[in-house]
């Protein structure tokens, strides 16, 4: 998509679809990080 006024290549929706990889990695990695802990606490419980 090319919006000629503005004089941009991509709509910024397409534009962060390379994001949405690094994104998930990082969200899935910080899921696990607080499940880790939990279980650590819950152990010392």
């Amino acid at each position: 998509m090319r919006t000629g006024t503005k004089r941009m290549l991509t709509a910024s929706g397409e534009w962060a679809k390379h994001l949405r990889p690094f994104r998930k990695r990082v969200f899935w990695k910080a899921e696990r990080q607080a499940q880790k802990k939990i279980e650590i606490d819950s152990k010392f419980k």
